[in-house]
């Protein structure tokens, strides 16, 4: 299976007041959980970051990852909701802004984390810190063997894209220095708390845990840090087989 996550990202322009550091902690959070077993195993060469790219850089990734049977984006930085477009775009970097629609061209199967803000106005947003959480899964879990049941479970799935939302609209994503983004925060621990609570004999069977089930895990931790400001949203298919976020085996 050709697979490939592109990590987006937009801290800011450095020494700006709004310079988010915890966007740079979501990257390397995002390349460690991938990379782990708890995270599908994925291989160094199918991570690709992707840090204040151009318009055209990205819209040329996006089409050089066409031809892939599953992909995995994700977007970390200052974002807003245009009401005009009726759109979240994203904030690339000064003077690049890119309508996160275009996310979805080109694509296979796709799943689609945007955390940042959707508010009307340009805000700020995102971070994540978890390296630790994700060490005992690597004791527990065989790399190999996560690597090839995530691939089973995304060759069970039918064509389609999935998107997560970091808040609604008018609504602003949370960052905080020491977590990362509320969001990506979230969908990880959502994910660690699943592993920790499966009681699945894995000398039997293994189990995955798809996108939307760490989306929906996620948002009671969202609304908990944002104090009720922020409630995460997500678009999917109408079916019951969704691509894998988390993988035991």
């Amino acid at each position: 299976m050709k697979r490939h996550a592109l990590i987006i990202s937009n801290p800011g322009e450095p020494g700006a007041d709004n310079y988010c550091h915890g966007v740079n902690v979501d990257v390397q959070n995002y390349k460690s959980f991938l990379k782990s077993p708890l995270g599908g195993g994925w291989y160094d060469s199918e991570i690709s970051p992707l840090a204040r790219p151009t318009c055209q850089e990205l819209e040329s990734k996006i089409i050089g990852l066409s031809s892939f049977d599953y992909t995995f984006f994700v977007f970390c930085g200052h974002g807003f909701y245009s009401a005009q477009r009726e759109s979240t775009i994203l904030e690339l970097k000064k003077g690049q802004e890119f309508n996160s629609i275009g996310l979805r061209k080109n694509s296979n199967k796709r799943s689609i984390i945007l955390d940042c803000c959707r508010k009307v106005e340009k805000e700020i947003v995102v971070k994540a810190a978890m390296e630790a959480l994700f060490e005992e899964a690597r004791k527990m879990l065989d790399l190999a063997e996560c690597r090839k049941y995530f691939e089973n479970q995304i060759e069970k799935c039918l064509k389609g894209i999935i998107v997560g939302y970091a808040c609604s609209k008018n609504e602003t994503a949370g960052d905080s220095q020491s977590k990362g983004g509320y969001y990506s925060y979230s969908m990880m621990q959502s994910a660690t708390s699943w592993r920790e609570t499966n009681k699945i004999d894995l000398s039997k069977d293994w189990a995955a845990f798809s996108v939307v089930s760490a989306h929906n895990g996620a948002i009671p931790g969202v609304r908990s840090l944002s104090g009720g400001t922020q409630n995460p949203e997500i678009e999917k298919p109408r079916t019951d087989q969704y691509f894998p976020f988390a993988i035991m085996a």
